[in-house]
């Protein structure tokens, strides 16, 4: 599989950050609207071990985590992918394989038959997965889409909500958590560093280390995490 490194830099928004960031991209960057805002959702999993969790934790450079994807809301889900997000040092990359079974009525399924149906699709294109992940966290939220000529691309997740999925059969159960605050990223091919630090040094705003994975987990009462 070819590698598509990229860079990626986060900043946690609040509602007065958020209008600063809006004038930043209209005076500052040369991106525009790409895409309509779109719903995204991730059903997270990890071993029994939590080792997405503790080498996330731990700083540790080369690790990974597993996802199935989806966009839309309720009933009208669509392009469900079983994704691994993969990390060597401080370079990002994704490997994605559709997963055609869940394409209708994904929400019918229980979590048992989806991680059933990812694991055939994966054996099919001959990924093996660990025999022993579980479905851990869901995520949901509304995005923004920027890019902008070269291809430095821009994100922002509002309304994010995390779900419990360990205490039900099928997705979007249980109670819903809601995350205050809003996710800028930045994603970028590595040729383009020295143009994001110049464009990201107009911000004024430092950007942090940040996970959804953990931050929802930490919500639920699972981890600690600053």
């Amino acid at each position: 599989v070819k590698k598509n490194y990229r860079y990626e830099i986060k900043f946690i928004l609040d509602n007065a950050n958020l209008s600063r960031i809006y004038q930043w991209i209209k005076e500052r960057t040369f991106a525009k609207k790409t895409y309509p805002n779109r719903q995204v959702n991730s059903l997270y999993f990890d071993d029994i071990n939590y080792t997405s969790v503790k080498d996330n934790l731990a700083g540790v450079s080369d690790r990974q985590k597993m996802r199935l994807r989806w966009y839309g809301k309720e009933e009208d889900t669509n392009s469900p992918s079983f994704e691994f997000k993969l990390r060597e040092g401080r370079l990002n990359w994704k490997e994605s394989f559709p997963v055609a079974r869940l394409e209708k009525d994904l929400l019918k399924f229980d979590l048992k038959d989806i991680l059933f149906e990812c694991r055939n699709e994966l054996f099919n294109k001959r990924v093996i997965l660990d025999e022993y992940i579980l479905p851990t966290l869901q995520t949901g939220y509304e995005r923004e889409y920027y890019a902008d000529a070269e291809g430095i691309r821009l994100t922002i997740d509002h309304n994010i909500i995390f779900h419990n999925p360990m205490l039900h059969k099928i997705l979007n159960h249980g109670c819903v958590i809601k995350y205050p605050l809003k996710v800028m990223e930045i994603k970028f091919d590595p040729v383009l560093k020295d143009n994001v630090a110049r464009i990201v040094k107009s911000l004024h705003i430092t950007p942090k280390r940040h996970s959804k994975y953990l931050v929802g987990l930490a919500k639920l009462g699972f981890v600690t995490y600053i």
